[in-house]
């Protein structure tokens, strides 16, 4: 239990510490979609009820295959603007998605070298992501916004309803399975989902954009040593399940409420004025 707990923390901080170092040095490519708003947000909010509630319903091999497509294009569109060779970026893609397909497929229980490949290509993941919400125009408004409305659900989902856990026993076994995870025993395991993950690495970054670094350092700071809390809450028994988002969402509020009242949030070009970037790729 101490081992997976110190696994766990380690990629959760591995996300939020990657996620922010790319930010600065990596430009990715952005589909032609205009830039993050509410409307957006209210979208992504409803996308995350139905996905829900379509892995559990949808047969496992198209949930496979979806888990498998998002996965394998964010694996490339995130290493694109670092290796910058097709080629290059297509080994690597290949390589750990398929390392992820491989151990997935091993025979019995899911192997340490399952929860391994997997982790890696979560944090990878979480990186991609994150960054083309924060280059897209995403604001802390918006993220905060999410935050919110995410920990509602997460308290539905995960306390009131048997709705979460039922989702990662299902996807249990699956290559690209959303949670970031290391086993305990046989059958057991602790883990940490996806979606809170990426909650948790985005806040920083467009808190930043946003008021500042040091209002960004401030909001990895707070998200990690939340995520440290619960788990140490599982590792000395108190909790067995928890919903993250019920912690991380008014975290997220109350920082940018704060960060709010004390200046204006600044926008995309105002945040490149004040802090250029040295000729990002």
């Amino acid at each position: 239990m101490v081992l997976a707990s110190f696994v766990v923390l380690f990629h959760v901080a591995a996300s939020v510490i990657l996620a922010w170092l790319y930010f600065r040095r990596y430009t990715m490519t952005r589909p032609p979609i205009g830039v993050f708003n509410l409307g957006d947000v209210a979208v992504m909010i409803g996308m995350v009820v139905l996905v829900s509630f379509l892995y559990l319903w949808l047969p496992l091999w198209i949930v496979a295959g979806l888990l498998v497509l998002a996965s394998t294009s964010l694996l490339y569109f995130t290493w694109e603007p670092v290796l910058r060779s097709a080629w290059s970026v297509w080994l690597v893609t290949i390589l750990l998605a398929g390392a992820d397909l491989l151990t997935a497929l091993l025979p019995g229980s899911r192997p340490a070298w399952f929860f391994a490949a997997n982790n890696v290509v979560l944090v990878i993941s979480v990186v991609g992501v994150t960054n083309l919400w924060a280059q897209s125009g995403m604001k802390a408004r918006d993220a905060a916004i999410l935050g919110g409305a995410l920990a509602i659900y997460d308290l539905i989902a995960t306390s009131l309803l048997p709705l979460m856990n039922d989702l990662f026993t299902r996807l249990e076994g699956l290559p690209f399975a959303p949670e970031l995870a290391w086993p305990i025993n046989a059958g057991d395991w602790l883990g940490i989902g996806l979606g809170d993950l990426v909650l948790a690495a985005v806040f920083p970054l467009v808190m930043r954009k946003a008021f500042g670094r040091n209002a960004g350092i401030v909001a990895m700071l707070i998200g990690l040593g939340a995520i440290g809390l619960l788990i140490l809450s599982v590792l000395f028994g108190f909790v067995q399940i928890f919903p993250v988002m019920v912690v991380l969402g008014p975290l997220m509020v109350f920082q940018y409420a704060y960060w709010r009242r004390r200046q204006g949030e600044r926008t995309t070009w105002q945040y490149l004025q004040a802090e250029p970037m040295n000729s990002p790729r």
